[in-house]
């Protein structure tokens, strides 16, 4: 019977233990302990308050009227499961994670794309310290110092004419 109660909050905790880093397993173990702890505490409890006998209680009690008021108030009482008032907030919070995991799973896919074309053009390139200034040159043309791209000595970006730093082009907008 208390298993219906816990079942909604199962764990999957070998999925969960999966994506834990190494570094943090003692701190896991740990957190699983204490919370197989709490579901062993709440499954060893009834799901329901035990039942008084009443009966042997009038036996023994000779106030007439005391233990039928104690029954009437103790049938009167009910103590209400907590309502659920956050699952929908969280199924929510939960969807927008899920989007913005996708979202994320897309993006990296792409760069994934784009880094392994880059990936295929260095490795056809010839090694850099075996590159004259011309094959230089001609696979970073944007870097190359040329008639069609001059630069001044010693060729740093900060050294050329025109330069803004980063700081005085940010106040401008």
């Amino acid at each position: 019977m208390a298993a219906k109660r816990v079942a909604a909050s199962a764990v999957d905790w070998a999925a969960f233990a999966a994506r834990v880093p190494e570094a943090q397993k003692p701190m896991f173990n740990a957190f699983k302990g204490k919370s197989d702890a709490f579901l062993r505490k709440v499954l060893s409890l009834p799901e329901a308050s035990p039942k008084i006998n009443f009966a042997e209680y009038k036996a023994r009690i000779a106030i007439p009227g005391m233990v039928d008021e104690f029954q009437k108030q103790y049938d009167a009482l009910k103590i209400p499961y907590p309502a659920d008032t956050v699952s929908s907030e969280i199924d929510a919070v939960e969807k927008e994670a899920a989007a913005e995991v996708q979202g994320f799973i897309k993006a990296s896919n792409d760069r994934i794309a784009t880094l392994q074309a880059d990936l295929v053009r260095w490795e056809g390139m010839i090694p850099y310290d075996q590159m004259t200034m011309e094959e230089w040159a001609e696979a970073f043309p944007e870097q190359s110092i040329s008639a069609t791209n001059p630069t001044m000595w010693p060729h740093l970006p900060e050294d050329q004419p025109g330069y803004v730093t980063k700081d005085a082009a940010e106040s401008h907008h």
